[in-house]
């Protein structure tokens, strides 16, 4: 059974070995095979979004921590800034039962939407958003903020012309 709960800083150090095993499937990915070998959240990062942002983690029986989700809420949403998933808990649902309990947060805390960025033609990216719901944004439909963090990761070596923002709606509790 996979428990997912707030992030602790008794879990920060596990979290960049997370992330660089769950980038592992970029290899795959024609151009973004670099990503493998970039750098991830460090663990100052990950601290801070524990103490002022959102974080939660999935702890798996027999394993410990396999994955997690942190964020940021923002006036208008609470923007995923990183989900990542250990190349050997991926495809079990665990990266949806991550995005369920950051609607909850979401919805619990009066925001209207959850956001992210992510790369469009990767297969566990951008279509896999869809299927959760998300809807990809059109360059006319970005807001300042969404913009600011797309040209951000394009001035951090990300290729803009395969990004885009998503938004998922969400019911207010």
């Amino acid at each position: 059974m996979i428990r997912i709960r707030p992030a602790s800083d008794s879990d920060v150090p596990t979290l960049p070995e997370i992330e660089r095993s769950s980038g592992e499937l970029f290899r795959q990915s024609p151009g973004l095979e670099w990503i493998a070998d970039d750098s991830v959240q460090s663990e100052q990062q990950h601290r801070a979004l524990i103490a002022d942002g959102v974080a939660f983690v999935a702890e798996l029986p027999s394993y410990g921590i396999g994955a997690f989700l942190n964020g940021q809420v923002m006036t208008d949403a609470l923007h995923i800034w990183q989900m990542a998933v250990h190349r050997d808990q991926q495809r079990r649902g665990i990266g949806r039962k991550l995005i369920e309990a950051a609607q909850r947060f979401a919805a619990d805390h009066g925001s209207t939407a959850l956001t992210l960025t992510t790369f469009r033609d990767v297969p566990w990216n951008e279509p896999y958003y869809q299927r959760l719901g998300f809807v990809t944004l059109g360059e006319d439909d970005l807001d300042s903020r969404l913009k600011a963090v797309l040209d951000a990761e394009a001035r951090a070596g990300l290729p803009r012309a395969r990004r885009c923002a998503m938004r998922k709606p969400l019911e207010v509790a």
